[in-house]
């Protein structure tokens, strides 16, 4: 794209950008919703307009796309707090799904394919009826995407009060759940929701198109990202291993149709801007960019899986899980936490 085709593209954006948003703002009716104060025609927040640019650039490339996804976030149920703590938290993690879809098809769509992909929204799989979030269907081949966000409130109070950790099966875990010690409860590990994820997701590319097709699971975590790397890679256990705890008469569930998870370090990122904050590593709130030191996503291959490839892995800033040195980023079996005094 040449300078002059970038002018006309980001005024389009622009214009695009203020029609969802004014689209938003009808479809709520004056109503307090999610987005309201973000969206406040008087002063639109930083965040409210870093959602609406992404979602701009969706209609820009998707015709139709952005102006569903809005009418989706319309959707998406708003119950106060005060009023109903449990259907509020319910709401919000609904919101969070939605911005993690967002922020992917944003990354995905923006990606430079080659001449002649064609996109396609949430089709449906003429095998199994389900329908993952996003195809690209190139000349030799398909690309499949599916995009995850867990809930993880109860998981991380229980991870900051609880001095003890086993983020992936083992044999210790085994002993601690036999030997329970009430005066140092422990957090399990999250692998039951991975397990489901990559049900979800091999059961929506499986038999999908005649074509090679690789499938892709997002997989969006906040920064104690070793919890599901262990989960996926620890040698012992981990559901993309030999070894893999999930297993139908005694043999390995192999995921076949998913060739990899990206596991997304933002789910902090998203918070932090829904509250109006800032993310020190992370400046996009809609974007992959990481600066200052921040760490960036990681690709955990399936066995028997196409490698990504290298224009997706910049993409989606991501580098595979062999290269990844960070200790946050290393799968572990068991993890002390120590309460050090101010």
């Amino acid at each position: 794209m040449n300078q002059d085709q970038k002018s006309v593209a980001d005024q389009d954006i622009s214009d695009i950008s203020k029609i969802l948003a004014d689209r938003y703002r009808a479809g709520v009716d004056g109503r307090t919703h999610w987005l309201t104060y973000h969206l406040n025609k008087a002063r639109v927040t930083d965040f409210g307009e870093a959602l609406m640019c992404a979602l701009a650039s969706c209609e820009y490339r998707l015709p139709g796309l952005g102006e569903r996804l809005v009418d989706e976030l319309i959707g998406t149920g708003y119950t106060p707090a005060a009023q109903n703590p449990g259907a509020w938290r319910a709401g919000f993690q609904q919101l969070l799904q939605k911005f993690a879809e967002i922020l992917v098809l944003r990354v995905l769509l923006e990606a430079p394919w080659p001449a002649g992909a064609q996109f396609q929204h949430e089709p449906a799989n003429p095998t199994t009826g389900r329908r993952p979030e996003l195809a690209v269907e190139l000349a030799e081949r398909v690309y499949l995407f599916e995009v995850k966000c867990p809930s993880l409130v109860d998981h991380q109070a229980a991870r900051g009060a609880n001095p003890r950790q086993i983020p992936a099966r083992s044999k210790l875990g085994d002993t601690l759940r036999a030997n329970p010690n009430p005066n140092e409860p422990v957090t399990w590990p999250r692998d039951n929701v991975l397990k489901d994820f990559l049900e979800s997701a091999d059961d929506k590319f499986s038999g999908f198109s005649a074509k090679e097709t690789i499938g892709v699971l997002v997989v969006f975590w906040d920064a104690y990202m070793y919890e599901p790397i262990s989960a996926l890679t620890y040698p012992q256990s981990g559901l993309l291993t030999e070894h893999s705890f999930y297993q139908f008469n005694s043999v390995r569930v192999p995921f076949d149709s998913v060739d990899g998870v990206i596991i997304m370090n933002h789910l902090a990122v998203l918070h932090a801007g829904a509250q109006e904050r800032g993310h020190a590593h992370r400046p996009g709130f809609f974007r992959l960019d990481h600066v200052n030191g921040g760490l960036p996503n990681v690709w955990c291959q399936n066995i028997g899986g196409t490698q990504l490839d290298a224009f997706l892995m910049e993409a989606l800033d991501a580098i595979p899980i062999e290269d990844a040195k960070q200790v946050d980023y290393q799968p572990h079996e068991f993890i002390v936490w120590i309460n050090l005094p101010d």
